[in-house]
Order: structure tokens, then sequence, then C-alpha cells
């Protein structure tokens, strides 16, 4: 069912239109070809063009996936070590004293990651934003968890597809202090996920470095990969065989996919329990 179309006007007078997407049309939303001759959508200025997708992948997950009912936030970008994204809420005050959640990515990681991994991280992140305004308080009275990744988090998070893990693989525990998480496959975050890629949008700025290494991304779900930091990145690390009883070892770049020649399973790095995890930093008081 086609939704009414948007169009959301920014500080330079141009217009990001949503009736693209929204009216199920295969065009992306928020045209960024410069060679495309489109007089009638001008191309955006990067730092508009990029905060334009990120604002409308937030609303499209808001809609598809929370009801529409969360609160908008200001989405910028991390590139703290082991961090694919965080969530504090009312950090940023406007002048006249309103408040705005932070809602943070980091772009190394979306240039190692696909863009259904990249939402992913995205949607993890809407979640803390339910919890915090929408979900029950916690047993202190408050709103949130306090920086820990709590049952009702963990449940909120399943109801969307998403799986809580502490090592981003089947079996991790569901709540703590750190947590990442895997995609249900055929689950809300699945199936919302594809219907917006199937439509041609994507998020197109990311890290330059490593995108340079790896510039169609595609990690799978829960694969725990160290990334780089100017001169300190490694070159190589260490991968191993998830089978126990093989225990073949490989050193290769850290977007390298190897596979076990003699179990015929893809190899992972030996450090899987830093798999990098989203963070939920303690609310301002």
């Amino acid at each position: 069912m086609a939704r009414k179309s948007r169009e959301s006007p920014n500080a330079t007078g141009l217009a990001v239109h949503e009736s693209e997407l929204w009216n199920g049309d295969s065009k992306p939303v928020v045209r960024n070809d410069p060679a495309d001759d489109d007089t009638a959508h001008p191309p955006l200025p990067p730092t508009l063009e990029n905060s334009a997708e990120l604002q409308f992948a937030y609303s499209y997950f808001n809609v598809e996936l929370f009801g529409g009912e969360l609160p908008d936030c200001i989405i910028v970008y991390t590139r703290k070590k082991h961090v694919l994204g965080h969530f504090c809420p009312d950090r940023f005050q406007r002048v006249g004293g309103e408040l705005r959640t932070e809602l943070s990515l980091n772009p190394t990681y979306l240039a190692l990651c696909d863009d259904r991994e990249s939402f992913s991280t995205l949607v993890h992140e809407q979640v803390h934003v339910w919890r915090h305004y929408l979900g029950p308080l916690n047993r202190k009275g408050g709103r949130g968890s306090s920086g820990h990744h709590d049952v009702i988090w963990a449940d909120a998070m399943e109801r969307r597809g998403l799986m809580p893990s502490n090592t981003g693989l089947p079996g991790g525990k569901r709540t703590g202090q750190q947590m990442t998480h895997y995609i249900i496959p055929g689950g809300a975050f699945d199936l919302a996920c594809a219907r917006l890629l199937n439509r041609g949008f994507r998020i197109h700025w990311r890290d330059h470095l490593v995108f340079a290494d790896n510039p169609l991304g595609g990690l799978p779900s829960g694969h725990p990969v160290e990334p780089p930091e100017g001169s300190k990145k490694k070159d190589r690390i260490k991968f191993t065989c998830p089978n126990a009883d093989c225990g073949l070892n490989a050193w290769a770049r850290p977007t390298a996919r190897i596979t076990c020649g003699f179990c015929n399973l893809p190899m992972v790095p030996a450090d899987a329990g830093k798999r990098p995890s989203s963070t939920h930093p303690p609310a301002r008081r």
C-alpha cells in the first residue's frame, strides 16, 4: 500500500524527495550522481546528502518497525574503537532549550559491512531510543536501562527481527553491558530492509581508506573484525577454523574471506571475543 509522499526542505532551498521510495518506484530517494542530468533533482552537497540518507533510513525503519512513534534524533558519526554505534539521550540542546538524543554510527564499519548490516546497527540503536522514551520504567523508576542492555530491550530487539548476542553469533548472551546482534532470517527487520534495498536506497558516504580495500562491503552477519586505526592498523590478523577438532590457523588482511580446505567452513578471526559492539552510554544527568 502506497504511503503519502513527503518532501523535506533543507537549508539550501533544495529538497529531498521521498515520493520515489514511498510510492514503490525503484529510483533512490536521494539523487547523488552529479553526472545525472536531472535539473528537477540537483545533487545535494555531500554534508546534506549524507544527513538526508541517514535521516531517511531512520524515518523508514521508524515507520516500518516502530509504528512511527520514535522521536527524531541527531545522527552523527563516531570512530571509537570496537563500537559500531551508540545512543545517548538528551545529548544535544538547541538554543532555546529543546533537547535531542544523539544516535551515532561508525563510518569505518559502514565501509567494512554491507548496507544490510549497517542498517541493522541503526535499528539496534533505534531500539535503545524506544527503550528510553517509550519502554516501561526501570527498577529505579527512571527511563531507560542506565547503559545496560536489559531483558526489555532484548525482547524488543527480537520482535523487530534482531537477535541480541554478546558475540554476534547464535548462543551468545542476550543481555549485558557490551552487546551486539545478528539478523534473524525472515524476521521483521530482514523483510523491511529487503524492501528498502530493492528500491535502490543505500548509504553512499563511508570511510575512504577502508572502502578502497572493500568497495562492496558484505561481511556476513556476526562476523567479528578489527577496524583499522590510522598508522596502528593491523595489516594481518589471525583467522582460525571454527571446527574445534581442526584448529587450522591462517594470517591475512582483516577484510579477507578464507575457507578451511579441510572442513570447507569459513574461517573467522581468532579474537572473536572482541566482536565490535553497540554501546549505550549512561544518560547525562
